[in-house]
């Protein structure tokens, strides 16, 4: 066993520790929470969790209950590093534990798909851990996948996450006309469209290849050209990760939601939190 796999497996220990603290901690408080990414992809998408790196536990909690969230975890003493009430996110340590409790799917202005609907349809699972989890619907984690991808203008993305995304697809195969019509209903069905075309082209998934023939042409073509453009010229030019350039993938990722109030939202919100950033003050 090497050192990657000791260390791995180390820390996936911790971190199901503090996720069982934390669950106590929220559920005590009557707000119901959800694990998500790579604390249980780890489990049930890959052989064995020292397959899938992670380095936090991620959280997904009601919008309605992220307030009282906060609250708990000052309660508990557990050191916030980052706090944005704004963006229903907060990153604290438990038992030197990163941790990190979302009130949204991604980011509040990508999709009309809402952390209380997805919460909503998840069920009780008492066989991924010792104790009992909500486990989140499949398509709405795929979904939560996709949407972080789109967030993260592709070209961010971590080294798994298009394991991750091949992976829980497949896991979905049979279900490809309930994914498009979810997708459909939550104004995502653009970045699906970019997704699929990301991990069919730049990743050679042959499941995204099927999906992507069951999902047909993008309704916005020349909009899907242009992410594509911008994700090879990001690869091309590293650089951009330093330079003024990268808004435009935040601009293009802003973009990408199938509803034009979404849209003109979250561009509001990304010029109003550049501006209060250059004078010097946290948005929050």
């Amino acid at each position: 066993m090497n050192s990657d796999v000791i260390r791995r497996l180390v820390f996936d220990g911790l971190a199901e520790h503090s996720l069982a603290l934390v669950l106590t901690a929220l559920g005590e408080s009557g707000i119901i929470v959800a694990p998500i990414k790579g604390v249980v992809l780890a489990r049930w998408l890959y052989a064995h969790v020292s397959e899938r790196p992670y380095v936090d536990v991620d959280l997904l909690v009601p919008r309605a209950s992220f307030a009282n969230a906060v609250r708990v975890v000052a309660a508990r003493g557990w050191p916030v590093y980052y706090h944005s009430a704004e963006m229903g996110e907060l990153s604290f340590f438990v038992d030197q534990v990163a941790t990190e409790i979302h009130a949204e799917v991604a980011r509040l202005d990508l999709s009309r798909l809402s952390s209380a609907e997805v919460l909503a349809r998840g069920r009780a699972d008492r066989t991924t851990f010792p104790f009992e989890v909500l486990r989140i619907d499949d398509i709405d984690h795929f979904f939560i996948l996709v949407a972080n991808v789109v967030k993260d203008g592709f070209t961010y993305a971590k080294a798994h996450v298009p394991a991750d995304l091949d992976r829980m697809l497949r896991r979905l195969t049979g279900q490809y006309d309930a994914i498009i019509a979810r997708a459909r209903s939550a104004a995502l069905l653009t970045a699906l469209h970019n997704t699929t075309i990301w991990m069919a082209e730049e990743h050679a998934s042959e499941e995204f290849k099927a999906f992507a023939s069951r999902l047909g042409p993008p309704r916005r073509r020349t909009f899907a050209a242009t992410v594509r453009w911008y994700r090879q010229r990001s690869v091309r030019h590293p650089s951009r990760l330093s330079s003024s350039s990268g808004l435009v993938g935040v601009a293009l990722a802003t973009l990408t939601p199938d509803e034009r109030g979404l849209q003109l939202r979250g561009l509001a919100r990304l010029i109003r939190r550049g501006a209060i950033r250059k004078l010097g003050r946290d948005p929050g």
